[in-house]
């Protein structure tokens, strides 16, 4: 192949020339968007690729975290899920606000009836405000009881003269309770309630978020043939699944309107306990026989009774004020946005919260006849409020005359709760409440009210078993008169029979 020519070489340069300018325009074009790449910020992170949880789907019936209608009512505040409480923090944040701790005799003129504690409130006014089946916290909670630091004696002592005086309050920083708050985990509990086999409990399920307290009893059938059990004993449950269930209630905020389940146990009573010497070495039950570990409360077959040292003690104590009327220790296991209705107790009661929350609203004894109850003895549900509280129109129809406080009862609380006050419970989120009762007061304190509200056949407190017992002697010393009065036409022998029947 022989040299280029001349032309071919001219263009062969040409060529090459182009290629170059191509190239260098190319380079030029790579180092420009190099330069640009180098300069342009990072795009930024998204607050839920962060970590935060997606807010989960909510149901369009929901009513509970609804933010707008929220913050209309409380005025533009932010609501405190109850999620966010912590222990250890009473104010949370400043999102709760207690009164300063105070004397009983500055507050409160005893024995006078314009009493101004507790400072109460219609209790329609309190359901507007906040509708029970809605969990979410309006914040800042002004709390209206007085609420004492049980680690301190001068604020323990406060506390007593309330008790005594048979009045609400809370305590908090109680040893036993810090300790049981945080022994208390899922996989002790699991342990001790299923693994174990020897705890017994019961799971209820209801059709909606409302547990109404019932019990079979001989003779209702009779008295209420249309009565049905407002809810259904489910039986097979571990307490595992139950957990399970709590646990996706709080994930998925479940509405008012689904399926809940309330999981509840107890234990005997204390005069049972030491008869019965119901510790884990048995016994005849003779004081030779108790178990050394008995002594300090270490020994009890049921776990409740090991923890809760407190509400089982061998004689009276700040929260156990009659040993022979305590009623044991009963423990309620709540999913979120569980009420339990509304109902009075005739015992002192000391309700210690170990998990999670709950809000009660308490009414006095002299709101009894204002709160719908079930008067009569023999009902299922007796001495409980037939009326929906959450549904306004039922509350505005029969709770206008009511008064009421509203309080918040957090993660290691106690609140008193004096007999014959009616308390309407809701669990705010996954929560276990223990609880125990000492019997009526002394002076009968509420019961006059109780038997204003409900008859004097029906009241239940020691007076009135006094009254039932003295009128059924009456009655049978009647009847035994008449047997033995003999009319002028009866011979020897007819009475002789006629006494003979009766004794018989």
């Amino acid at each position: 192949m022989g040299p280029p020519t001349t032309e071919e070489a001219t263009g062969s340069s040409r060529l090459c020339t182009a290629k170059s300018m191509v190239m260098g325009l190319g380079l030029v074009a790579l180092g420009a968007w190099a330069g640009f790449v180098a300069h342009v910020p990072p795009p930024q992170e998204h607050a839920s690729s962060a970590g935060a949880p997606p807010r989960p789907k909510r149901s369009t019936a929901q009513r509970d975290d609804d933010l707008e209608t929220a913050k209309q009512v409380l005025h533009e505040v932010v609501p405190l899920d109850a999620m966010a409480i912590k222990p250890g923090d009473w104010s949370a944040g400043g999102r709760f606000v207690r009164p300063t701790p105070k004397a009983l005799g500055d507050l409160v003129e005893l024995g006078g009836e314009s009493s101004s504690y507790p400072p109460t409130e219609p209790l329609v006014e309190i359901l507007k405000r906040w509708n029970p089946d809605n969990v979410t916290v309006p914040t800042p909670f002004k709390e209206t009881l007085q609420v004492f630091n049980y680690s301190d004696p001068s604020e323990r002592e406060l506390a007593a003269a309330y008790r005594d005086a048979e009045l609400p309050f809370k305590l908090y920083d109680i040893p036993t309770i810090e300790a049981v708050r945080v022994k208390w985990t899922d996989a002790y509990l699991v342990d001790a309630i299923d693994a174990k086999r020897n705890v017994q409990y019961k799971v209820e399920r209801s059709e909606n978020n409302h547990f109404m307290y019932w019990q079979h009893k001989s003779g209702a059938s009779s008295h209420y043939r249309d009565w049905r059990p407002p809810t259904t004993v489910v039986s097979g449950v571990s307490y595992a699944k139950w957990l399970d269930w709590a646990r996706a209630a709080d994930a998925e905020g479940a509405p008012a309107d689904d399926v809940h389940h309330y999981l509840m146990m107890g234990t005997q009573p204390l005069t049972s306990i030491r008869r019965k010497s119901l510790f884990r070495g048995g016994g005849s039950g003779k004081k030779k026989d108790t178990p050394p570990a008995a002594k300090n409360n270490a020994g009890f077959r049921h776990f409740v009774n090991n923890d809760l040292d407190i509400f089982t003690p061998e004689s009276e104590n700040f929260f156990v004020t009659n040993v022979k009327a305590n009623k044991g220790i009963q423990c309620r296991f709540g999913m979120r946005g569980v009420i339990a209705e509304a109902h009075y107790d005739g015992g002192r009661n000391m309700v210690a919260m170990l998990k999670g929350a709950k809000r009660y609203v308490l009414s006095p004894p002299a709101s009894c006849k204002d709160l719908a109850i079930i008067p009569d003895r023999r009902h299922p549900s007796f001495r409980h409020s037939t009326t929906d509280w959450s549904h306004q129109a039922q509350a505005e129809a029969h709770l206008n005359d009511a008064h009421a406080i509203d309080t918040v009862l957090r993660e290691g609380e106690i609140l008193y709760i004096p007999s014959y006050w009616i308390h309407y419970i809701v669990s705010l989120k996954y929560s276990i409440q223990c609880n125990t009762r000492s019997g009526a007061p002394p002076n009968g304190e509420g019961s006059d009210h109780v038997r204003a509200c409900v008859g004097d056949d029906n009241s239940g407190g020691p007076p009135d078993k006094a009254r039932r017992r003295k009128r059924r002697a009456e009655e049978e010393n009647a009847q035994k008169a008449a047997a033995t009065t003999s009319t002028p036409e009866e011979t020897t022998t007819s009475r002789r029979r006629r006494r003979r029947r009766t004794l018989l």
